[in-house]
């Protein structure tokens, strides 16, 4: 082998490096954006009733449409601040999600997913079972 080569293979192997600390990086965001995805449960319809007062005035006019917290506040009658801390408290628990709209961030309600049911193939023999026959 000759020097100029060793010289070239040295190169290339820095190179590689390199490229394998940006597929790193770019794997790790992801990684964070797909586990930022799954923490997103949403809300289902039913848990609404689990919500104090104010907090379900915003949900149910948030399923409405898209809204800032300013145009809550108005439409609600309640303080913008008041509004706004509801509103932050909704999204960390994943129940709304903000979303930019003709240049504002406005919020829209994260509907849950339902959970597919698992039903048995043999559902006469399983409903036996349960029944004791």
């Amino acid at each position: 082998m000759r020097e100029n080569d060793i010289e070239m293979y040295l190169n290339v192997l820095e190179e590689i490096k390199g490229i394998r600390e940006r597929v790193d990086k770019i794997e790790a965001i992801l990684n964070a954006e797909i586990e930022k995805g799954k923490g997103k449960k949403g809300i289902a319809m039913s848990e609404l009733l689990d919500l104090r007062a104010a907090p379900r005035r915003i949900m149910l006019e948030l399923t409405k449409k898209r809204a800032t917290s300013a145009e809550l506040s108005e439409k609600l009658g309640m303080e913008e601040e008041s509004v706004k801390g509801m509103v932050e408290t909704l999204v960390e628990r994943g129940y709304i999600y903000e979303a930019e709209e003709k240049g504002e961030q406005k919020y829209e309600v994260s509907i849950a997913k339902k959970k597919p049911k698992k039903v048995p193939l043999d559902i006469w023999g399983a409903l036996e079972k349960k029944v004791g026959r």
